[in-house]
């Protein structure tokens, strides 16, 4: 057991790490490189990241969860293991081969992407390291200080090559082959890391089993698919509609946000949530009564942080990236409750609906907020350019918010209770919960 409680500790430290490298590192990058290329290379470079983005996510297919669960439910078996590596592996080769033939078609047909062919190419090599990164492997078999190593050596060398080589707004394509050649050489690692620690045997897979693996897997992917709709599309839209310069401000204040978001919605998950979880898994009126009082909790404090970053906001984005971004600023204003917005539909969709086994409602919900966003970003980026993209995403989380809500409101759940909204009911479960945090 104390071997079990080690390695769960050394995992969750691991995961932690990696958050604090993901954001630490660009923050260290942000307001030198923003500085130096300006809000139209830094959006050209934003928008073709977007674009790519699909193709990354076709190539990994959502094995990071489905592979994973197939190692985990049987970790020791070798056999089995080297079974869904080759699989996943070989599937992700097949994978990576149609995308090249639809990445060439698209850089000879979009024009966005035809006029900065030379800025997609170096962002489309990080495909190939989606392709050989293990990352998958070293979650199933509960290794994940193995994931944070690498990362931290990713994100240093990524850091210290864009330092380096941009000097002048000219250079920056160096960035996303930066990028690209550091998650690359995380990616061979990983690969030759995973063979020699477990001692993989990689083998052919036919063509039809890997079509069939696809097809099994299809589900979760399409989920993958609806919920980058919403998250990443708009900022095609605003590509292809508007000028680099939009896409630049729009992406300087929603990476703010993300980062807020991030800061704020993690220590709530470690803390709050898990609390939630287990009282669904005893009783379903204890975790109903949970969740009702979480909801104030929640909303006073993501309320309150939204103020501040409506106040901060000139703050911020003239710290991160400079004068030349003030247009940012309406952004993160436009998107200042975004955080609080996605913290109440987490409680809702997330820790509530697929407690109580509501997934297809959840994917119905979460697929009429994708279309509901494709449509309205078509109408609002070109009629207000960056402002309309970050009201866009402002509205879509509002919508799945309430459709959540009301979809539970149908099934007799009632999620939001006035006499919570006191502190007197809610002080024990403050203390409760900081007690566990210590």
């Amino acid at each position: 057991m104390a071997v079990l409680e080690n390695k769960l500790i050394k995992n969750l430290a691991s995961v932690g790490f990696m958050q604090i490298a993901n954001y630490v590192f660009p923050m260290i990058s942000i307001p030198i490189i923003s500085r130096i290329i300006g809000p139209d290379k830094l959006g050209a470079i934003n928008f073709t990241a977007s674009f790519i983005a699909y193709f990354t996510l076709v190539i990994g297919f959502g094995f990071d969860l489905t592979a994973t669960r197939k190692v985990a439910s049987d970790p020791h078996n070798e056999e089995k293991r080297n079974e869904v590596f080759s699989e996943v592996f070989n599937s992700k080769c097949l994978l990576l081969i149609l995308s090249i033939l639809v990445f060439a078609v698209c850089v000879r047909y979009i024009p966005q992407l035809a006029l900065e062919k030379k800025l997609a190419i170096y962002t489309f090599l990080i495909c190939f390291s989606t392709v050989m990164t293990q990352n998958w492997l070293f979650q199933a078999m509960q290794d994940l200080t193995k994931v944070a190593v690498l990362n931290l050596i990713s994100k240093i060398a990524f850091t210290v090559a864009v330092l380096l080589l941009i000097r002048s707004k000219d250079d920056y394509t160096w960035q996303p082959l930066a990028l690209s050649l550091s998650q690359i050489l995380m990616a061979s690692l990983s690969f030759w890391w995973a063979i020699k620690r477990y001692h993989l045997k990689l083998h052919w897979v036919s063509l039809n089993k890997c079509l069939r693996l696809l097809w099994e897997e299809k589900t979760f992917f399409l989920s993958l698919c609806i919920m980058n709709l919403y998250t990443n599309t708009n900022i095609i839209i605003l590509g292809l509609v508007q000028n680099h310069s939009d896409v630049g401000y729009y992406t300087a204040g929603q990476k703010m946000i993300s980062i807020i978001q991030i800061l704020l919605t993690v220590p709530l998950a470690q803390v709050l949530y898990p609390y939630m979880g287990k009282a669904f898994a005893d009783d379903f009126d204890k975790g109903l009564d949970t969740a009702q009082r979480l909801v104030p909790i929640v909303f006073v404090f993501t309320f309150l942080s939204g103020l501040g970053i409506i106040i901060c906001a000139p703050y911020l984005i003239g710290f991160f990236y400079g004068a030349a971004f003030d247009p940012a600023i309406d952004v993160c204003r436009v998107l200042a409750f975004i955080p609080m917005i996605i913290a109440l539909a987490t409680i809702l969709g997330i820790h509530v609906m697929l407690n109580l086994k509501m997934d297809k409602a959840f994917f119905k919900v979460v697929s009429i907020g994708a279309l509901f966003s494709v449509t309205l970003n078509l109408f609002m980026v070109r009629k207000f350019g960056y402002l309309g993209a970050a009201f866009t995403w402002s509205l879509t989380e509002l919508f799945i918010l309430l459709a959540f809500y009301l979809t539970l409101r149908q099934k007799g759940i009632f999620i939001i209770n006035i006499k919570y909204f006191g502190w007197d009911y809610n002080k024990n479960l403050v203390k409760v919960l900081l007690k566990k945090r210590s």
